[in-house]
């Protein structure tokens, strides 16, 4: 309902108060202009029912409000993961000055940066922790990246980013971890989920990079979060299963624990 009402609502549900609010002083209005004109005309007119009438609408429209307008803190939490890392937030019109004032946001891919994917790992393993949901990520190394010209390794993670947002699920975010380096953040999915979408950037990514098969390679490394245990553990882990997929004959490399 929400959606149909503002397609742009924030994450309090305003936007269906404001809805609200603008149907209620229409009926409020209404009301008061046929009374006024039933006083024109000297017919018997009651202030007292006016006044209930506006109050049962009000009672109405707060009762709405609260079913419908009002969102948990877990949606709420979601949605601020997913506005902070969905590059689809980020228009192509914007020019490379304007995204630099986006403290989250990595210039050259359009996705977010280190910062920005911390930030919102921290939310998904509070959230993960708290309601006992799953959460894996994935680290994505490029390697060899350093062996071409300076134009090319920019359009090859440009293209890597693309083509990654494209291979992950709706509530799946990817961001630029570092120089080389993507992340993918994977809520709702435990380790074998990951390892499916594991493989399937695997294939997309190189199908993407075949003319330069030769000089670069990809290296994935997945591991999922475990309730209690903090970020530098998880980052720690992921960032092992990426060395030790260098090793493996698919380039993946699973570490659950």
């Amino acid at each position: 309902m929400n959606d149909f009402i503002c397609r742009n609502k924030n994450k309090n549900g305003t936007c269906l108060l404001a809805f609200i609010i603008k149907i209620l002083l229409i009926v409020a209005v209404a009301e008061l202009v046929v009374y006024l004109y039933a006083l024109l005309l000297g017919l018997e007119t009651n202030i007292q029912d006016l006044v209930q009438s506006i109050l049962r609408l009000l009672i109405v429209a707060a009762g709405i409000f609260f079913l419908f307008g009002r969102k948990s803190g877990s949606q709420v939490a979601v949605e601020s993961v997913g506005n902070e890392l969905d590059p689809v937030n980020i228009k192509g019109d914007i020019d490379e000055d304007e995204l630099r004032q986006w403290p989250n946001v990595d210039t050259l891919t359009r996705t977010s940066n280190e910062r920005g994917l911390t930030i919102s790992i921290l939310e998904l393993m509070a959230l993960a922790d708290r309601y006992g949901r799953k959460l894996s990520i994935g680290m994505i190394k490029i390697d060899g990246i350093d062996r071409l010209e300076e134009s090319d390794a920019e359009d090859l993670m440009i293209n890597t980013a693309g083509i990654m947002t494209e291979s992950l699920r709706m509530p799946d975010r990817i961001g630029r971890f570092r120089d080389n380096v993507f992340m993918a953040l994977l809520p709702e999915s435990d380790i074998d989920g990951a390892e499916v979408v594991a493989d399937r950037l695997r294939e997309n990514i190189e199908k993407g990079m075949s003319d330069i098969a030769d000089k670069v390679s990809v290296w994935i490394g997945i591991t999922e979060f475990h309730r209690g245990e903090d970020l530098q553990s998880l980052l720690d882990r992921v960032e092992s299963a990426v060395v030790q997929s260098a090793k493996e004959e698919n380039g993946i490399c699973i570490k659950p624990i």
